[in-house]
């Protein structure tokens, strides 16, 4: 009896660990908007918009990117300005 106590309390403690490991804080740093690595992110995600919505987006600026370093991989947040087409109007969007 004492013995399947124990290993209740170690699988009981191995469960609450493991749920804990998944509320651990992650970092979050600011990137350099210039840094090639950012760029080519901000161009990927404009052609996939452009492919998916069939539309005609043009990066002008990377505002911001701040990198969150998670378990399976890091994520990026960059926050862009883009024109639609040939205007001069630039609208801010937001990609993850």
């Amino acid at each position: 009896m004492a013995t399947m106590r124990s290993s209740c309390l170690i699988i009981i403690s191995l469960l609450v660990l493991g749920s804990l490991s998944a509320f651990a804080v992650t970092c979050t740093k600011p990137m350099d908007v210039n840094d090639h690595r950012v760029v080519q992110i901000a161009l990927f995600a404009i052609t996939e918009y452009n492919h998916n919505y069939n539309a005609n987006l043009k990066l002008v600026k990377i505002v911001s990117c701040v990198t969150e370093a998670r378990r399976g991989g890091d994520l990026h947040q960059l926050v862009l300005l883009a024109s639609k087409g040939t205007t001069r109007e630039t609208n801010k969007y937001q990609i993850r």
